[in-house]
């Protein structure tokens, strides 16, 4: 019962790990995707802030508008993009991760006590199902600063 138990904690936990998306180091992907105009806060790797209006991206390079103004930023130079507005992330993770939580903490509750079998699996769903919503909720309430890039190397 114990091994079992210990099993599914580590699968819960590789799963968990599994299900934070974030921004690949050195790649434009993110800010590609954002329309001309968004507003972004470029940091560059001396620390200074730069807050302005997406333009585009090159290969090796962003341009952005500062007071109206257009100024060409390298990519070497930079170490993140945030978006300026705050913005809810993507809303799979929370459900994924509640539905892992919860259907995990009630199949450990169910081990401890009973057998895990096919009578008490629909308890498992249940809780999963739970599970799922708070995090549906959670992710739905909570507004951040996108990262859109990060330079390689950079925290």
């Amino acid at each position: 019962m114990e091994r079992k138990a210990l099993r599914l904690l580590v699968i819960v936990l590789l799963a968990f790990a599994s299900a934070r998306a974030g921004v690949v180091p050195g790649r434009w992907d993110k800010v590609q995707a954002e329309k001309p105009g968004t507003e972004m806060i470029v940091i560059l790797t001396s620390g200074d802030e730069i807050q302005g209006m997406y333009q585009e991206v090159g290969s090796q390079e962003l341009r952005i508008a500062v007071d109206g103004a257009q100024r060409a930023l390298p990519k070497s130079g930079i170490a993140r993009i945030t978006t300026a507005e705050r913005r809810t992330g993507p809303l799979w993770n929370g459900p994924l991760i509640g539905a892992i939580i919860g259907g995990s903490l009630a199949a450990i509750g169910i081990a401890a006590y009973e057998r895990l079998d096919s009578e008490t699996l629909p308890y498992v769903a249940a809780w999963a199902g739970i599970g799922a919503g708070i995090g549906l909720g959670i992710d739905a309430a909570v507004q951040s600063r996108i990262t859109l890039y990060k330079a390689p190397g950079m925290e």
